[in-house]
């Protein structure tokens, strides 16, 4: 079968190659990959960056959905022909602390589906009994009505709910501050929208004029050009001197810390999402002066990913019209180019021959 293999740590060394249908045991199920959403991570990794997550050669792609297309003899929960979503993870321990208070996604021995161990840019994935034994949770069914385009890309929507839903203290009424447009940003933006949030500011780059459009679509109350506008005066401005109860860092660069801490309320918080290998070189003294708390975020978990679903199926969330463009496998260098240029917003590799863009 055909798969986007990231054979080496280093830039570019990445290449499509003829791999084996993976082999299942007696425990293990496979899954026929339907839809596979390519995500930032995956640009990154084709980059050279964050080599300490590659277990090289890998197959990758995190983010996919599927049908349950073979089962072990031993499988009892799931049969051939069930509609499923992975939350990617492929090992845990089991043992660990993050493993036996459900924090499976912090496991330190955890690998994943799609960097870890190979993933959804092919044709079969397997999961096996020994992770299931585990980790029951870490395959959902998909709902009925729920395309399987919108369930490859509910990954960074849960990892948006858990962030501004389970991590932050955000009441309905106040103000948020979420820096950066990408799909982690929008998807940020809707979830504050569902929290009844007030004022929803979005902030990115003059450059990101389309997404800024996409972001007042999902409840982006205003937005912010950070090069050429004052980030700071401007949340200044919108809440009358108030400033935000918090701030969503779903950008990354150093320099949005320094202004998620200026633009918080005393006793603010700030959620950090995105990041930077760069050390940071600015005081954080005025945490400490306005009790700012910073709040370290990664992933998501079992209820994350259950509480969106059903918002998913009641209409509350909007997956559809996160997806900009439909490819083949073949073009995930076109894929990955568009990503890269912001000219996509999120991308499905399909077989599905209606659904493919015009590159």
């Amino acid at each position: 079968m055909l798969a986007l293999v990231k054979y080496g740590k280093g830039p570019k060394e990445t290449e499509l190659r003829d791999v084996p249908v993976p082999k299942i045991g007696e425990d293990d199920l496979l899954i026929e990959v339907k839809a596979a959403g390519i995500c930032g991570s995956d640009i990154a990794y084709d980059n050279g960056d964050h080599p300490d997550h590659l277990n090289c050669p890998v197959v990758l792609g995190h983010e996919f959905s599927g049908v349950v297309s073979k089962v072990g003899a031993n499988v009892k929960d799931w049969k051939v022909g069930d509609r499923v979503v992975s939350d990617n993870t492929g090992y845990v321990c089991g043992k660990c602390f993050a493993c036996t208070t459900g924090q499976y996604l912090s496991c330190p021995d955890r690998k994943g589906l799609g960097y870890g161990m190979d993933g959804g840019f092919t044709d079969y994935v397997k999961i096996t009994g020994s992770l299931l034994s585990k980790n029951p949770n870490t395959l959902f069914r998909i709902p009925e009505g729920v395309s399987f385009d919108e369930a490859a890309i509910l990954d960074p929507i849960c990892n948006a709910y858990k962030a501004i839903v389970q991590e932050s203290r955000i009441m309905p009424g106040e103000d948020i501050v979420v820096f950066g447009v990408g799909p982690l940003g929008l998807f940020s933006i809707q979830i504050a929208k569902v929290m009844g949030c007030a004022n929803i500011i979005a902030v990115g780059l003059e450059a990101d004029g389309e997404r800024f459009k996409t972001a007042c679509k999902y409840g982006a109350t205003h937005v912010i050009k950070s090069d050429i506008q004052n980030v700071t005066e401007e949340v200044d401005r919108i809440t009358n001197g108030e400033k935000a109860a918090a701030a969503v860092d779903a950008a990354g660069v150093n320099v949005v810390l320094r202004q998620a801490i200026d633009v918080v309320r005393t006793g603010g918080e700030i959620v950090k999402i995105g990041y930077d290998k760069r050390p940071y070189e600015y005081s954080l003294d005025n945490i400490l002066d306005r009790g700012v708390s910073i709040k370290g975020h990664f992933g998501y978990d079992y209820q994350s990913w259950k509480n969106v679903m059903r918002l998913l199926v009641l209409g509350k969330v909007d997956l559809k019209g996160m997806i900009s463009h439909h490819i083949r496998l073949e073009d995930w260098q076109k894929g990955f180019d568009l990503v890269r240029s912001r000219e996509a917003v999120k991308i499905i590799i399909t077989k599905d021959e209606e659904k493919l863009s015009q590159l």
